[in-house]
This record gives structure tokens, sequence and C-alpha cells, in this order.
């Protein structure tokens, strides 16, 4: 035993008892207003607020948010391919159905445009854009009940 770690003994662990330190301990990164990073030795500048109350947070990738939603659209798509197929359609008809539902999918997602992205079926909360996008939804509507715009948020540091 070292230190209070470890075995008392190491008889029936199947171990020889060895302590070794652990090496996969994340250690905190240097922050940038060390004096090795104000010398030119690395670490980022901190980024102006934007005001959003998302400081810590990363912002979500309108990018990510559209590929997934238009990967949730084909798949609503070809699920219906496959339902029609099952039901005997020819495939002209197949296809003139797919292309109006995606036309109607399209207009329902240009209304949408503005809206918050919703809670999706295929979607969880471990995808980071998606959980960072209702987060900023959030603090929009608790900004708006609160009667804060902007600009108060960010002279005053925050939500």
């Amino acid at each position: 035993m070292y230190n209070g770690i470890g075995l008392q003994t190491p008889r029936g662990s199947g171990t020889s008892g060895h302590v070794q330190a652990s090496k996969f301990i994340a250690k905190p990164r240097p922050s940038s207003s060390s004096p090795s990073a104000a010398a030119g030795g690395g670490g980022t500048p901190n980024p102006p607020p934007t005001g959003s109350g998302l400081d810590g947070m990363r912002k979500p990738n309108k990018d990510i948010l559209e590929h997934d939603r238009k990967r949730q659209v084909e798949l609503r798509l070809l699920v219906l391919r496959d339902a029609l197929e099952e039901q005997g359609f020819t495939e002209a008809e197949i296809d003139e159905r797919v292309e109006e539902e995606r036309k109607a999918t399209e207009i329902d997602a240009d209304a949408e445009e503005g809206l918050p992205p919703a809670q999706d079926k295929g979607l969880t909360d471990t995808q980071s854009h998606h959980a960072a996008a209702r987060k900023e939804n959030q603090l929009q509507i608790m900004r708006a009940a609160l009667g804060l715009d902007a600009q108060d948020v960010q002279k005053k540091g925050g939500l």
C-alpha cells in the first residue's frame, strides 16, 4: 500500500499489488491570460461576447442543423416510397407522389425557417448542435419574458 492507495495485501487478488499513477487524467488547458500565452506561446484569444447568453457554450452550426433536417426529410420520403411499392403502385406514380411530398415538406421547411428547431423523434439530446439551438431558444424566450434585449444582457455580463 502506498499513501493509503492500493491493496492491503495483493494476496488472492490476482495482481502483483503494484500501484501506478493514472496517465489518463485530462489536464486543464492553459488560459490565454497565462504568461506563456501572452508572450506568443500559444493559446487562443477570448472571443468577444456576442450577447446571446451562450458565452460558455458553442453556437449551433446552421449547416449541421440543416443537414440533419434534410436527412429526416429524405428518410420520410424513403419510407413513403417503400409503402407505395408494397401497395403495388407503378414506378411513375411512386415518383410523382414522392415529388409532391418533397415539395410539401420544402414549403413546410420554408414556413418554419424562423422558428426554433423542434424536438424531432430521430434526434437525441446528445447531438450538441440541436441542444445548443434549443438552449439558445430558451434563453431568447427568457429574455423576452423578462423584458431584456441583447444589448442589456451584453452590458451586464449575461442572463
